[in-house]
């Protein structure tokens, strides 16, 4: 069957892939140049760009697509809305699907935090130099958080110009700023919160994939407080890709 897999991020792209190897015809669409090229490297069929409500009910009125599948970013909420209300306007199942969470034990230098205010509040009683992994839509967000104004914040983002444009407008220095592209090892991120000094690290809980894992690992093995952002509630399916491709089989 011919579906619309929304994805920009790894394990998105490996959906993406796993459906076409089950014989499906697929197009994926990407927020970004960079995460259409390396779809197309997956041998994947590709469009990129940002999409409105008009745009995607565009691409779907042109595209006899069976359903639209959302592999989008766990906190990509204000997508997922849009895409669910377009999905009901035109009739077409929609299925979510995301990366599963992490379980991490409890422990005294992991903090968990509802939102972006509540995070920030935790960071600055933690510390002074607070590194921040959460990606760059939300900086303008963080960075107007009253709790941080006498913070030194430093900052890890994709290495893009309009990515990194968008840090200097918010006054963030080149030595604030690491623009590198993820996922991390451990041992790398433990090499980088020892040469910047960090006191606390702010991050997503972004699953499996993202990097959490090592993140954690990093901040325990140096007693660095950790913050994670929870992920938003949603009704998608936290599963495997066998589980998810057979339920979606099924349900189609």
């Amino acid at each position: 069957m011919k579906l619309l897999v929304l994805a920009g991020t790894e394990d998105g792209r490996e959906l993406a892939d796993a459906l076409r190897r089950r014989g499906h015809d697929i197009l994926v669409s990407t927020l970004t140049t960079y995460g259409a090229d390396l779809a197309r490297e997956q041998g994947l069929r590709v469009r990129s760009g940002a999409m409105d409500a008009q745009t995607l009910k565009d691409l779907v009125a042109g595209g006899e697509f069976a359903a639209i599948v959302d592999a989008t970013h766990p906190y990509a909420a204000r997508v997922k809305e849009m895409v669910k209300t377009v999905c009901a306007e035109l009739s077409m199942p929609y299925l979510r699907w995301q990366r599963s969470s992490l379980e991490l034990k409890a422990h005294p230098l992991i903090h968990w935090a509802e939102d972006i205010s509540c995070a920030a509040l935790i960071a600055a009683e933690l510390g002074q130099r607070i590194l921040l992994t959460t990606g760059s839509k939300a900086l303008s967000e963080w960075v107007s958080q009253p709790s941080l104004q006498d913070k030194r914040l430093y900052i890890r983002v994709l290495p893009t110009a309009g990515v990194l444009a968008r840090c200097e407008i918010l006054g963030f220095k080149p030595n604030q700023i690491i623009a590198a592209q993820g996922p991390f090892s451990q041992e790398w991120d433990e090499a980088m919160f020892k040469q910047l000094r960090i006191e606390v690290v702010v991050t997503k809980e972004s699953g499996q994939v993202g990097g959490t894992l090592e993140k954690v690992q990093a901040c325990l093995s140096l007693n660095i407080p950790l913050v994670i952002l929870k992920r938003p509630v949603t009704d998608g399916q936290d599963s495997s890709l066998a589980e998810f491709i057979n339920h979606l089989e099924e349900f189609l």
